[in-house]
């Protein structure tokens, strides 16, 4: 098994649900920093969702939902050692679109076919 830490995604998350990040095939990831960072003058909310690879973003599978955010801050990481299997997908919506970027930087362990 091979594995690599990195940065695996830096989105900007618009105000609908939208796609951060896919777990490759043959790969559990492990998010092991979320840096959620609001750019905006005004104070914000956020979701995020893990959702497995036929699903969509609900309450059932929110990390966060609609978490304050305060204007040019960094919100606090309570979130650590998220993991993904294959195909489970991160997804995430703001309160108001480009205002809030999202940064993952974790662990991609490719498991042998």
């Amino acid at each position: 098994m091979a594995s690599t830490l990195r940065k695996l995604f830096q989105i900007q998350l618009g105000s609908s649900d939208g796609l951060l990040y896919t777990a490759p095939a043959q790969t559990r990831t492990t998010i092991v920093l979320l840096m959620i960072t609001n750019t905006d003058t005004a104070d914000r909310t956020f979701r995020l969702h893990q959702v497995s690879a036929a699903g969509s973003s609900s309450a059932a599978n929110a990390l966060y939902y609609d978490e304050p955010i305060v204007a040019k801050r960094v919100h606090p990481n309570r979130n650590s050692g998220i993991i993904l299997e294959p195909a489970q997908m991160l997804r995430g919506l703001g309160s108001a679109a480009t205002v809030i970027t999202v940064s993952g930087f974790g662990i991609e362990t490719t498991e042998p076919a």
